[in-house]
């Protein structure tokens, strides 16, 4: 009768401590996931929505109708924004402007260090970001740059002879089909926005014969992408799991994407190197190289300007144009196959505004307005990195009433706000015409989407970005109607992946020459 009863007082004593534990969080911390031991609360953000978690924690937002919720990530606690004056507030504040130090970050590196611009924090992320955007605004990037503009044209020309003349090479047969027309997105895009970038930081660009390690680049850059998920993965949760499931839990495939980029880029810095004379500045990374080569001649070994800093620093400007270009513009692709009607108007207005003796420019922006408002449309609609990249409490403060211990992460849910009915409405349809006026012209007061981040975070490449966009764009419009082929089916967006940053299904799009 002793033991029956010990056994049920401990069998009691567990439950209470395993419940103890699965609701216990920090005083005055918001409304929680319930957690459970090692996996945090990861499982039940599956249990919600197996493949994008953002839903499922937005699921459990609207269900105890908070826009602010927490949870835990394996030992780390986490809180996640559903709400759009919060999400602005911890943009713009610095006591927010930390990372995680979280596995997933640091397998970038060789030596498992922290580098780049991404994932890092502090004063060496403030003066690398600093010197970097500083210098290559000298070079076109994130303003108007006549030089810059002119190589553009020329990758969009290289673009539409690849795709009207068929593949000339090996390595662009994977992505367009022998005789043309027809193209593999995500990935076909990138090259050429790759490509520009290249020429803002190296002053020069890989022709066409000579582009099959940026194919490469390209694919296993995408690969990274979709190999996590946007709270960190498993991974950074339990980092052995990658001793024992290296396969299931993405580790080899993140570490094959991380060598090829860290090695492609190694082999550029390291040949600019071998060859610096600083007596001939020929580019913005021998501008970075005199900077490494000041702070050893002074003996400053506390100094940031490091080589795999660089590295990974010319990883994060970069890999924007490598992979993100390409993948939003294989979301618009799948939308024109959805809403036709949205092609055929963009196709009459660039037939009114630029007509068909010369390639759209920057220039026609200003009067191709429903062209842009289908571009800001696309970024509102299939938001690329749907809960950002997670912040860090630097210190112990407040939000929304509520304590935010030091240390705790924070998850800005971009995709719940440009969701949010009270915003837009009618979220769940692709209408371009909501950032237009009555005139039927851009009205940027109405567009008050957050694709880029904001505050001291802010995608450094967002003018790129978005000049891409707008020109890529207009000139396939300009020249191309997007269709079905044979035996093609319309996109179903439910196959779509849900990584780092999310991402459509890789798919064939035939294409037919307007004029």
């Amino acid at each position: 009768m002793i033991t029956n009863t010990l056994i049920l007082l401990s069998v009691s004593l567990f439950i209470y401590a395993l419940y103890k534990y699965a609701v216990d969080k920090p005083k005055g911390f918001p409304p929680a996931i319930p957690r459970i031991p090692f996996f945090g609360s990861y499982l039940f953000m599956m249990m919600l929505n197996f493949k994008f978690l953002h839903k499922g924690v937005l699921k459990f937002s609207r269900w105890i109708n908070s826009d602010i919720v927490s949870l835990h990530m394996g030992p780390y606690p986490m809180v996640i924004l559903h709400n759009a004056e919060a999400i602005k507030e911890v943009l713009n504040r610095k006591e927010f402007d930390g990372r995680p130090d979280l596995f997933v970050a640091k397998i970038r590196e060789p030596n498992l260090n922290i580098a780049g611009i991404f994932f890092n924090e502090g004063a060496g992320w403030k003066e690398q970001r600093r010197y970097v955007l500083r210098y290559l605004r000298d070079f076109g990037f994130g303003r108007r740059f006549e030089e810059l503009e002119l190589v553009i044209q020329e990758e969009l020309t290289d673009m539409l002879d690849l795709i009207r003349k068929g593949p000339r090479y090996d390595h662009e047969k994977s992505y367009v089909k022998e005789g043309g027309y027809r193209i593999l997105l995500p990935y076909f895009f990138n090259p050429f926005s790759a490509n520009s970038v290249f020429h803002i930081i190296f002053n020069e660009r890989f022709p066409r014969s000579e582009q099959a390690k940026i194919w490469k680049l390209i694919r296993l850059g995408t690969q990274f992408q979709r190999a996590g998920d946007d709270y960190g993965k498993l991974l950074s949760i339990m980092t052995w799991i990658r001793h024992i499931f290296p396969n299931w839990c993405s580790y080899n495939t993140l570490m094959e994407s991380n060598a090829y980029m860290y090695k492609f880029f190694e082999k550029l810095v390291d040949r600019h190197l071998d060859t610096y004379d600083e007596s001939a500045e020929r580019n913005f990374i021998d501008m970075y190289i005199s900077e490494m080569k000041k702070a050893e001649k002074e003996g400053n070994t506390e100094t940031t300007f490091k080589r795999s800093q660089f590295i990974m620093s010319l990883i994060d400007f970069t890999f924007p144009a490598f992979t993100a270009i390409g993948m939003q513009l294989g979301f618009l692709v799948q939308y024109f196959l959805l809403y036709p009607e949205v092609q055929k108007r963009i196709h009459k207005e660039i037939d009114e505004v630029v007509g068909t003796g010369r390639l759209p420019t920057l220039n026609d922006r200003q009067f191709l307005h429903y062209t842009e408002a289908t571009v800001r449309e696309i970024l509102r609609v299939e938001t690329l990195v749907p809960s950002n990249i997670p912040h860090k409490a630097m210190v112990d403060t407040e939000l929304l009433g509520y304590n935010i211990p030091k240390g705790t992460f924070i998850m800005c849910g971009f995709y719940a706000f440009h969701s949010d009915k009270q915003i837009w409405k009618d979220p769940e349809n692709f209408r371009p015409d909501r950032f237009l006026d009555e005139q039927g012209k851009l009205c940027l007061k109405k567009d008050v989407t957050l694709p880029f981040g904001a505050g001291k975070r802010l995608c450094a490449g967002e003018t790129f970005a978005r000049n891409m966009l707008f020109l890529m764009t207009a000139t396939m419009c300009q020249n191309f109607n997007f269709v079905l082929g044979p035996n093609d089916k319309l996109p179903d967006l439910s196959k779509n992946h849900s990584g780092l940053s999310t991402s459509p299904e890789d798919f064939w799009v035939q294409l037919e020459d307007r004029h």
